[in-house]
């Protein structure tokens, strides 16, 4: 079969029955897609011989008996840009490229997470069936056999696009604004910077003609945040957010170690959406490939500095939103409730190993022959699947403990120690390259011991919150491996 019905004629406005049964079908939890793409070999090196620019090149897709011929495609996310990268790729794949009036069931665009870089084939699918289990409106995730002009390319985490069909199937206002914090930026942690929207402009990405049309909206709520009498904060805040749904959020990230969000150390990798009709926000999580590990990158301590019943991060970066919800006593008890709920129903050690468990076996054979690296660049111990899949067992029975712990007993609030936030993702990136070139150059009997001695002054530097100075040293070792900086 091909494009045709609902595929080349649905309405942009949304979908019909037999689109919403075929989109579950697609995102089905318990089921591994298998999914083809056909690219012309010209463009296949094309892509390749562009990089790290990812371009857009005509392709073919194929899901069970359904065709879109001339849909666009490219590599995406860090990982995949690097040109002397061997193991697979992440793919997005366009739909309305040629015609914007095209879906393919509704749906504009569909992605494909190669998983490579934390480890994220199980932690996105979990933590995003948690959030929809508690009511937070969350992208799909499942798992895709991809192949690629009949090759097999590995398991792919197949991940729902947070875009505007994402608003017109999920959302209230189909009109709204989206806004996305990607990479950081002036003002990503929601800190107010001043009345011009310009201030802004770099670090929230609008995504909608309605979020192009009025930054303005955006700056308000983050003055509301920064400047609201606290006497008024939690009134004036539930009058203009889905308050609730960010508590809950927040407790999910928690109690997932999902340390890479707003809610954690990181603030990037979220969308912020405005529901006109109504004039409230809505936080959407997003790129959620990090979670389940105890320390991060030998720094990070996800377990230690993250209490469940004071949500801020003991090490983080400034977080004007939620160090205000900890000190209101209403709005903190709020969260404390859900926390509670969200705890005993979805992260109880039994259940949730379980999930773990099921996750594994679907996808248990195809990762046999899948070319990916068995790691985790999170967890360096972790070699292989049974090392992720264990160690993040161990994650979640010492996380349910502490959390039960501090919940029936607050206490205090732990002491916060202002440290710089977690690594930025571009010093993340040029890490996992120095690693994975050193590893291929130590198996090939070279002397490794100059990229080694570099890398010792790398962690002090990150230690003490020299990003700068710390991307100085990897760009120092990235020569060394015979890589040029990005």
């Amino acid at each position: 079969m091909t494009a045709c019905g609902p595929i080349a004629g649905a309405e942009p406005s949304g979908r019909g029955l037999a689109a919403d049964k075929a989109v579950a079908a697609f995102y089905q939890p318990d089921e591994v897609q298998s999914v083809h793409l056909s690219i012309a070999d010209k463009d296949l090196k094309r892509m390749l011989a562009a990089l790290p620019e990812l371009i857009e090149v005509p392709a073919s897709f194929r899901w069970r008996d359904v065709t879109v011929e001339n849909v666009s495609v490219r590599f995406k996310g860090n990982s995949s840009s690097n040109p002397k990268q061997t193991h697979k790729r992440s793919f997005l794949i366009k739909f309305d490229k040629a015609d914007k009036d095209r879906r393919f069931f509704g749906l504009r665009q569909v992605s494909f997470d190669n998983g490579v870089q934390f480890g994220s084939l199980f932690s996105e699918p979990i933590i995003t069936d948690i959030l929809r289990d508690h009511g937070v409106p969350a992208h799909h995730c499942n798992y895709a056999r991809l192949y690629v002009n009949k090759e097999y390319r590995g398991v792919y985490v197949n991940v729902e696009r947070i875009d505007e069909s994402f608003i017109e199937n999920h959302l209230p206002d189909v009109n709204g604004a989206l806004f996305k914090v990607d990479e950081g930026g002036p003002g990503c942690n929601l800190q107010f910077l001043g009345d011009d929207p310009a201030l802004y402009l770099k670090t929230f990405a609008a995504k909608t003609r309605s979020a192009r049309k009025e930054p303005a909206r955006l700056v308000e709520f983050i003055k509301l945040i920064n400047k609201t009498d606290p006497k008024e904060f939690a009134k004036a805040l539930d009058a203009k957010m889905e308050v609730d749904d960010f508590l809950r959020v927040t407790a999910v990230m928690l109690f997932a170690g999902a340390f890479d969000q707003l809610t954690g150390w990181n603030p990037h990798n979220y969308f912020l959406y405005h529901d006109a009709k109504r004039d409230r926000w809505r936080y959407l999580p997003w790129d959620l490939d990090v979670g389940f590990c105890e320390t991060a990158f030998g720094k990070i301590k996800v377990l230690d500095d993250w209490n469940a019943a004071w949500p801020v991060p003991a090490t983080g970066a400034p977080n004007p939103l939620l160090e205000r919800i900890v000190a209101d006593p209403v709005l903190l008890e709020r969260y404390r409730k859900e926390a509670r709920k969200i705890l005993d129903k979805s992260f109880e050690p039994e259940r949730l190993c379980k999930l773990i468990d099921v996750k594994y076996k679907l996808i248990k054979d195809d990762l046999k022959t899948d070319p990916f690296p068995h790691r985790r660049v999170t967890v360096p111990g972790d070699r292989s699947y049974d090392d992720v899949v264990d160690s993040m067992k161990a994650f979640v029975r010492k996380r349910y403990a502490s959390a039960v712990e501090q919940l029936d007993k607050p206490g205090e609030r732990p002491k916060v120690e202002r440290r710089p936030p977690g690594l930025p993702p571009r010093l993340v990136a040029k890490i996992q390259r120095i690693q994975k070139r050193a590893e291929e150059m130590q198996r090939a009997g070279q002397d490794v011991a100059p990229i080694a001695k570099v890398m010792q002054r790398l962690g002090p530097a990150v230690q003490a919150g020299k990003f700068d100075e710390a991307e100085k040293i990897a760009d120092e070792a990235l020569k060394l491996v015979g890589e040029k900086e990005k």
